[in-house]
């Protein structure tokens, strides 16, 4: 049986199937719990100004096993979140991330250095995923230089990020929907037809990158 493939970022609630495993983000505070595989964390967007009761969710919930990732949480330049508490929350995350071993979803906007010596800061020791990226080959090679993993998404079939998905190793990356109504099957069949590789090929390495990270067996 051939590798599904695999959207490891979606606020679309649907199970994973046999053709399609999907990541759901759950957003503390916002959403349930999924009982399926699903990602769980305080968005930058989402944080309470006081959230000691989201963190407390995050750590009831977390350790849960259906729980694959902690995110996506970072740092936003754009919403209306206090900055100091985004950092504080963004810290907190990476520290429980690395208490459970579990891999992190980053969500970040217009923040990369930050985030980047944030995680340094903190020691991450854990895989770390910088999600829906769609920014410059240059700060795409310096993520990947700290050893993290690039997921891309939509961005990609504006056909103005082809040289990205020509460049990118293919052993660092996943592939992503996030909030849009695209579907995952055409985000694979655009970065096989730029990269010039056979669409089963990408899809098991993306397996393979999966299963490195998460260290969860998809059934195959």
């Amino acid at each position: 049986m051939s590798s599904p493939y695999i959207n490891i970022h979606t606020h679309c609630t649907l199970a994973p199937t046999a053709q399609i495993f999907s990541l759901p983000n759950v957003i503390v505070s916002k959403n349930y719990l999924f009982p399926h595989p699903c990602s769980l964390g305080i968005h930058p967007w989402y944080i309470e100004q006081n959230a000691t009761a989201q963190l407390d969710a995050l750590h009831q919930y977390g350790k849960k096993k259906q729980v694959l990732a902690i995110g996506e949480c970072g740092l936003d330049k754009l919403c209306d979140t206090a900055w100091t508490l985004q950092e504080t929350i963004f810290r907190k995350q990476i520290a429980y991330a690395n208490s459970i071993q579990k891999p992190l979803i980053i969500h970040c906007v217009r923040a990369y250095q930050e985030c980047l010596q944030i995680l340094r800061e903190e020691k991450v020791r854990v895989p770390v995923i910088f999600h829906g990226f769609e920014k410059k080959n240059e700060l795409a090679a310096q993520i990947l230089r700290y050893g993290y993993f690039l997921s891309l998404g939509n961005a990609l079939l504006s056909g103005k990020k082809d040289e990205l998905i020509q460049q990118l190793p293919l052993n660092k990356i996943l592939l992503e929907t996030d909030d849009k109504s695209v579907n995952i099957v055409d985000i694979y069949a655009y970065f096989c037809r730029v990269r010039k590789i056979e669409l089963q090929l990408l899809k098991e390495q993306l397996y393979q990158n999966f299963t490195h990270i998460f260290n969860y067996p998809i059934g195959k």
